[in-house]
């Protein structure tokens, strides 16, 4: 395993040793640390600080004047008081720093994961763009233009290595509960679904391989529907654009 496959199960330690972590990492994380020492090690150490933070602050006995008047007020005189934990101001200032600590560890965690995120989507979106380029440099390749209301772009299709992308301009945003849906049409009117695409707000374009599990070369368009969150098996929403080819 490379430094960076083993980051994240690093990362995700310190969470997982206060049972802030969620199922899904937590399950990843326990069946990694079967096989992994450094881990293990690593999280014994978090566990430990956590355990020694608990126990930090000895309990204190009160005096022996203060222990009389207490007694005297309760209907049990006869029996001893119980210790009570004696906090001063610069404990109690302490306490809310270790804890103001850790929070903060686990807000930069989090913050780390969501920068990971935003690197894989750049990441993707680069990958697209080359392949873009690189069928724009095939001889068979066509370009079809995109044009619906603000959204321009352009689908790129080579029959012959049986790949397409879509490269599109001004894709609106939607709510989380809905996404965009490419669609491959067929030459009697059915659909089959090419992708899901979700729209960037931080990119100038989006460049989007669009998925086929049968030859281009049975289809004679392509559109795009706005769909459900996690697609349809058929159009179902309102039509975003639809071009011949």
């Amino acid at each position: 395993m490379t430094y960076f496959e083993h980051l994240p199960f690093l990362e995700n330690i310190p969470a997982y040793a206060l049972g802030a972590l969620d199922a899904r990492d937590a399950a990843a994380l326990e069946a990694h640390l079967q096989t992994c020492t450094s881990c293990r090690d690593e999280l014994v150490a978090y566990r430990t600080t956590s355990d020694k933070l608990l126990v930090s602050f000895p309990p204190q006995e009160p005096s022996a004047a203060l222990r009389k008047q207490i007694q005297r007020r309760l209907p049990s005189a006869q029996k001893p008081a119980r210790p009570r934990w004696n906090w001063s101001l610069s404990r109690v200032a302490v306490a809310i720093a270790i804890v103001l600590l850790l929070v903060l560890n686990v807000v930069s965690l989090s913050q780390v994961r969501a920068l990971q995120d935003q690197q894989a989507q750049l990441l993707d979106q680069i990958q697209n763009g080359q392949m873009a380029l690189v069928m724009l440099s095939y001889p068979h390749t066509q370009s079809f233009p995109i044009q619906a209301n603000d959204l321009t772009g352009s689908f790129l299709i080579d029959t012959e290595y049986n790949n397409a992308v879509l490269i599109l301009r001004g894709l609106p945003a939607i709510p989380e509960h809905q996404t965009y849906q490419v669609w491959l049409i067929a030459p009697n009117g059915e659909r089959t679904s090419g992708g899901l695409v979700r729209p960037q707000t931080d990119v100038p374009f989006l460049s989007q391989p669009v998925s086929a599990t049968q030859d281009l070369a049975n289809f004679v368009g392509v559109g795009m529907t706005i769909e459900p969150a996690g697609g349809s098996d058929q159009p179902t929403g309102s039509q975003v654009f639809r071009i011949n080819f």
